[in-house]
C-alpha cells in the first residue's frame, strides 16, 4: 500500500511539472459575453452614475444601464469614466514565474493598477490586446485587489479620430476577456509562422529570456495525433530573443477555404533533456500571391474572394460577443455561399479568427481608421504590431488592412510586414494600393471599364444596403460581368447585419441611428432578409442558371457550371424529387412527393461547365415540380432550385369550376348587378369596374379593379363613358367593356359557379417602373395569405433571384421599415405568382392566373426614415397583377446606376392577362 501511495505521489508530482510548462491561463472576467463574471464597477456619468454597482465582464457598460449612448458621427460625444474593481487569489505554484495580466479588448483608454500599483503605462487604442508584467505587484496566495480605470474617449486625438469619429456605434468599457498568463521565467513568447503550400515550413520562435535553456524543438503534429515531418532543433543564444526554424514537409494537405486543413505545432524550450516551456500553434500550409494584372491566387490556383464586411456586434452586448455568436456568424456567411469575410473596421475576437481557419473563410483582417488621417506614426505602429503579432498564424487571413477609407498612415505600410514572415499584401481599403484596385460602390458601367483594365478589381465595400436596397439587388449583373474575368478579384458586400443597439435608456427599442446603420443583409438579431438568398444563389459554387426555364421536352439534362475554385463537382452529391402541389383548397395538406433520387455529382472541374443528368423516371409528367439540391463533399447544402413543370393553364383546368346555370343579371341605371344564387357582382357601366362583390347577404369589399397601373399613368384616363356589351352562354354572363381608353381589351365571364373571369389587354410603348392591373381591399381586415409561386421572399426588378417555387404561407403583417424585422415581409411584388388565397376577417379569396411569368403586388409599406436611393415605389391600388414591377437602388446609387435589371422596363407592345377570382375556397 505504501508503494502505491508512493507511485501516486510520484505521478501527480510528474503531471504538476508537465502542467507546469504549459503557459496557464486562467480569467479574471468571464470567457466571453455568454458567461461573464461580475466585477464592482462605477461611471461617472449618464445613467447610473456615480454610483458603486456590479457590472458583468466582458461588456460595454451602455448596454448593461450605464453612461451614455454615442453613434460616432454625433458631434459631442460623452465623455464619462468606467472605475472597474476585482479581487484575485495569486497560487503559491506561481512563485519564480512571470504573472502578466492580459486584456483582450478595451474601449479606450485603460489605466490598470494591482495592490494599488500602476501596472504600465496607460494603454490606447480600444480594439486591441495588450498585457502588462505584474509579478513583481501581486501577492501570492493572499488577496489582490485589481482596479481599472476607463477612458471613453481617448487622450490620445489620433485614436479619437481612427476609432470613435466613424460610421458606426463606439461604446466603453472591458468588452473582451481579461486573464492572468503565467509562464517560467524562462518561455516562448510568441511564434510566427510561414508554411508555403510546396510544404517548405518557417516558424520564428521568440522567447523572453533563455539563461537556463539551451535550444528549442519544432514538431508538427497531424490530427489524428501522429507527428508529420521529422523534429526540428536547433541551439539558441540565450542573449538574442529570436530564432528561425526551417523544415521541409512532404505530403502535407494544404489550407483553402474549400478544405481548411490545419496543423499543430508544438514548440519547446528545453535544456538538455528537461522542457522548460512548451506551447501549441495552429497553423496551415498555404501560399497567398497577388499576381498584378493576373489576379489572387492561392496554391498557384485563381481564387475569387465573394465576402461580406462584418461588424463585431450584437444588440444586446454590443462589441462584447461570444464564440457561440461568432460560430453562428460564420455559418451564415457560409450558407450565402461566401467564402470571404472583411473586419470592418478593427481586428475581431480570437474566436471568429479560430473559426474561420476551422471552417474555411478567406479573411481581411484591419486596423481601425475612418474616412480621414487616422493614427499617428508612433501609435499606428504600436497597434500594427499589437495586430499582427496576436493573428499572424491564422491562414485565413490573406490580407492585412491599414484603416478604411483615407483612415490610413502611409508611413506605417511596411510595418506588417515587420511581424508578419508571410509578407501578405496590405490594402487600403478604397483606393488602388497593393497590386488590387478596392474601390468603393462602384456603379456598373466604372465595373465594366474597370473589368477592361489593368488591374486587379475587388472592391472592399460594394452594394451598400439600406433597408431592403442594396446586397441582392443589383448583384446578378455586377456578377454577370466580373465572373471568370483574371482581373476580378471579388467583391465584399456592405453590411453583414444591421446595427441597431437594444437600447437600455428607451424600453429596450432597437436604434439603428434612424439610417446609418440599417445596412445588413440580416436585422439586427441576424434575422435572414431577402436579399440573403438572393446571395446565395448568386453566388452558389454549383451554378445553374434558373433564368432557363425548363422546356416542354426536357430529359432530365441541366446546364451547370462549377464555380468552385478548387472542387471537383464530382466531390458534391445531388438530391433530386418530384412533386405534386396541393390546391387552394387543400392547403392543410402537405405537398407529396411523387419519387426521388440521389446522384453523383458529375466530373466537372473547378472554373469549368458541363451537364448535370439527373435519369427521371417516367413519372415526371405526374408532377407538378422538379426539386434540385446541391450538397458540399461536408454534406451541407448548397443551393436548392425548384422549377415548375405544369403550366397555369392546366392548374386552373384542375380549379375551377364552371357550372351548368346561367346566372342571373339585372340593368340598373349605373351598375350591372350579376347573380350567381350564391354570388352578387356589381359592374360599373360607366368603366366596367368591378364595384362590389357579395356572398350571400355578407359584402366583400373586393373592387374598384382593374385600374390600369404604370408609373406614366394611372386610372381612368376618359371622361367620356364606355360601352358595356352583354352576352351569355349556357353556364356564364359575359361582359365585355367596349372603347376603353386604357384597355384595348377587358371582357368579364360570370360562369354559373361562382367563378368570376377577367380578360384585359393594354398597349404601351413607353419605359416604366411598373405596368399592369390593380384592385382595391382594406388592408385592415387581411389575416393570411398562402400562395403559389416564388416565395417566401419578395422580389425587385434587381433582385428576382433567391425566392423559390412552392406553396408558401405568410400571416399578415405591415409595419413602417426599420421599427421591426419580421421577414419574410407579408407586403410585397411577389414572382412567378399561379395562384393565391386570401384569409380576410371577410372570408377568403381565391385568385389564379394562365399568365406565365405574372408578378403579384400586395398592398404598399411605408420606407424607412430618409431611405435615400433605396425608396419603395408602389402602384395606386392595394392588390396588383402586373407584367413589370420596379427595381430598387442602394444607399448611395440610384437604380438605374447599377445595371441591365435595374432600369426601367421597357415597354413596346401589347400586354395581355387572364385572371379568375373566387370568393371562397374552391370546392
Amino acid at each position: 500500500m505504501k508503494f502505491k501511495n508512493t507511485l501516486f505521489s510520484l505521478f501527480l508530482l510528474f503531471v504538476s511539472l508537465s502542467y507546469a510548462q504549459q503557459t496557464e491561463k486562467v480569467f479574471l472576467s468571464g470567457k466571453d459575453a455568454d458567461a461573464p463574471v461580475d466585477w464592482a464597477f462605477m461611471v461617472t456619468k449618464g445613467m447610473k452614475a456615480n454610483q458603486w454597482l456590479t457590472i458583468p465582464v466582458p461588456s460595454n457598460w451602455e448596454l448593461q444601464g450605464f453612461g451614455v449612448y454615442n453613434y460616432g458621427h454625433d458631434k459631442n460625444k460623452s465623455d464619462e469614466i468606467g472605475f472597474y474593481k476585482h479581487h484575485f487569489k495569486v497560487s503559491n505554484e506561481w512563485v519564480n514565474k512571470k504573472i502578466s495580466i492580459v486584456f483582450e479588448g478595451v474601449m479606450t483608454d485603460t489605466e490598470v493598477k494591482i495592490n494599488g500599483k500602476i501596472a504600465g503605462t496607460v494603454h490606447q487604442g480600444g480594439f486591441y490586446r495588450f498585457e502588462y508584467d505584474i509579478t513583481d505587484l501581486v501577492k501570492f496566495d493572499q488577496d489582490n485587489l485589481l482596479e481599472v480605470i476607463v477612458k471613453k474617449v481617448s487622450d490620445n486625438e489620433s485614436v479619437e479620430i481612427a476609432e470613435r469619429k466613424s460610421d458606426y456605434w463606439v461604446f466603453g468599457g472591458i468588452y473582451r476577456p481579461v486573464y492572468l498568463k503565467i509562464v517560467p521565467k524562462d518561455h516562448i513568447e510568441r511564434t510566427a509562422i510561414n508554411a508555403k503550400s510546396n510544404g517548405d515550413f518557417e516558424i520564428d520562435v521568440y522567447y523572453e529570456t533563455a539563461e537556463n535553456s539551451d535550444r528549442i524543438e519544432v514538431q508538427i503534429i497531424q490530427k489524428n495525433g501522429k507527428p508529420l515531418g521529422s523534429l526540428i532543433s536547433k541551439k539558441i543564444d540565450s542573449h538574442k530573443k529570436f530564432i528561425k526554424l526551417e523544415n521541409k514537409i512532404i505530403g502535407q494537405k494544404n489550407w483553402t477555404a474549400e478544405s481548411p486543413e490545419l496543423y499543430d505545432v508544438d514548440v519547446t524550450l528545453k535544456r538538455k533533456n528537461r522542457t522548460i516551456h512548451t506551447i501549441r500553434e495552429r497553423f496551415g500550409f498555404r501560399t497567398i500571391e497577388v499576381r498584378e494584372g493576373e489576379g489572387i491566387f492561392l496554391n498557384d490556383k485563381r481564387i475569387t474572394l465573394k465576402g461580406v464586411d462584418r461588424h463585431s456586434f450584437w444588440p444586446t452586448t454590443g462589441r462584447a460577443i461570444s464564440r457561440n455568436k461568432c460560430y453562428d456568424d460564420v455559418m451564415l456567411i457560409k450558407e450565402m455561399n461566401m467564402n470571404a469575410v472583411r473586419m470592418s473596421h478593427y481586428p475581431p475576437d480570437t474566436y471568429f479568427l479560430d473559426l474561420c481557419d476551422e471552417l474555411g473563410l478567406y479573411v481581411l483582417d484591419e486596423v481601425a481608421g475612418w474616412q480621414r488621417p487616422s493614427y499617428d506614426t508612433p501609435t499606428s505602429k504600436r497597434l500594427i504590431k499589437q495586430t499582427v503579432i496576436r493573428d499572424v498564424n491564422h491562414p485565413s487571413i490573406l490580407f492585412w488592412d491599414n484603416g478604411n477609407e483615407g483612415g490610413w498612415n502611409p508611413e506605417t505600410d511596411d510595418e506588417f510586414a515587420k511581424y508578419d514572415p508571410q509578407k501578405r499584401n496590405v490594402l487600403h481599403p478604397w483606393e488602388l494600393f497593393g497590386g488590387i484596385d478596392t474601390d468603393h460602390y462602384e456603379g456598373y458601367k466604372s465595373v465594366q471599364n474597370k473589368m477592361q483594365g489593368e488591374n486587379i478589381f475587388m472592391p472592399t465595400e460594394h452594394l451598400h444596403g439600406l433597408y431592403d436596397g442594396g446586397h441582392g439587388a443589383g448583384l446578378d449583373d455586377f456578377w454577370k460581368i466580373m465572373w471568370g474575368n483574371k482581373l476580378n478579384g471579388g467583391m465584399f458586400l456592405w453590411v453583414f447585419a444591421d446595427e441597431g443597439v437594444v437600447r437600455m435608456d428607451k424600453n429596450g427599442m432597437i436604434d439603428t441611428d434612424m439610417n446609418h446603420a440599417p445596412d445588413g443583409i440580416l436585422g439586427p438579431f441576424h434575422e435572414k432578409e431577402a436579399s440573403f438568398y438572393t446571395i446565395k444563389e448568386i453566388w452558389s459554387p454549383v451554378y445553374i442558371e434558373t433564368e432557363n426555364k425548363l422546356q416542354a421536352d426536357f430529359n432530365g439534362e441541366i446546364p451547370v457550371e462549377n464555380r468552385y475554385d478548387f472542387t471537383n463537382l464530382n466531390e458534391c452529391t445531388f438530391k433530386w424529387k418530384l412533386i405534386t402541389y396541393t390546391k387552394p383548397n387543400e392547403l392543410s395538406k402537405r405537398n407529396k412527393e411523387v419519387v426521388s433520387g440521389f446522384i453523383n455529382g458529375p466530373d466537372i472541374p473547378a472554373r469549368s461547365k458541363g451537364k448535370l443528368l439527373l435519369n427521371l423516371p417516367k413519372q415526371i409528367h405526374l408532377a407538378d415540380a422538379l426539386v434540385l439540391t446541391a450538397y458540399d463533399k461536408f454534406d451541407d447544402e448548397i443551393q436548392t432550385w425548384k422549377w415548375k413543370l405544369r403550366k397555369n393553364k392546366k392548374i386552373i383546368s384542375d380549379i375551377v369550376q364552371f357550372g351548368k346555370d346561367i346566372p342571373e343579371i339585372e340593368d340598373n341605371k349605373e351598375l350591372f348587378k350579376v347573380d350567381t344564387g350564391t354570388f352578387n357582382f356589381s359592374f360599373g357601366k360607366e368603366d366596367g369596374m368591378l364595384k362590389a362583390v357579395k356572398n350571400g347577404e355578407k359584402i366583400i369589399p373586393f373592387n374598384r379593379g382593374p385600374v390600369f397601373v404604370s408609373s406614366k399613368k394611372e386610372g381612368h384616363s376618359a371622361k367620356k363613358k364606355v360601352k358595356v356589351k352583354t352576352s351569355k352562354t349556357n353556364n356564364s354572363r359575359i361582359l365585355e367593356v367596349i372603347h376603353h381608353p386604357d384597355f384595348d381589351k377587358l371582357n368579364w365571364t360570370i360562369y354559373g359557379s361562382g367563378w368570376l373571369k377577367l380578360d384585359y389587354s393594354y398597349t404601351v410603348h413607353d419605359s416604366v417602373d411598373y405596368l399592369g392591373v390593380s384592385f382595391n381591399f382594406p388592408e385592415k381586415k387581411v389575416l393570411n395569405k398562402k400562395w403559389l409561386g416564388k416565395g417566401p421572399y419578395r422580389v425587385w426588378k434587381n433582385r428576382i433571384k433567391g425566392p423559390t417555387i412552392d406553396i408558401w404561407e405568410n400571416n399578415y403583417k405591415n409595419f413602417k421599415v426599420n421599427t421591426k424585422w419580421e421577414y419574410p415581409e407579408f407586403v410585397g411584388y411577389f414572382a412567378d405568382f399561379s395562384w393565391l388565397v386570401l384569409d380576410t376577417e371577410d372570408g377568403n379569396i381565391t385568385v389564379l392566373t394562365e399568365n406565365e411569368d405574372l408578378f403579384l403586388r400586395l398592398f404598399s409599406q411605408e420606407d424607412g426614415d430618409k431611405p435615400r436611393h433605396s425608396k419603395m415605389i408602389w402602384p395606386q391600388g392595394d392588390i396588383s397583377f402586373l407584367n413589370a414591377i420596379p427595381a430598387i437602388g442602394t444607399k448611395f446609387h440610384k437604380a438605374k446606376d447599377l445595371g441591365p435589371q435595374s432600369q426601367k422596363f421597357n415597354a413596346n407592345g401589347t400586354y395581355s392577362g387572364t385572371l379568375y377570382f373566387y370568393f371562397g375556397l374552391p370546392e
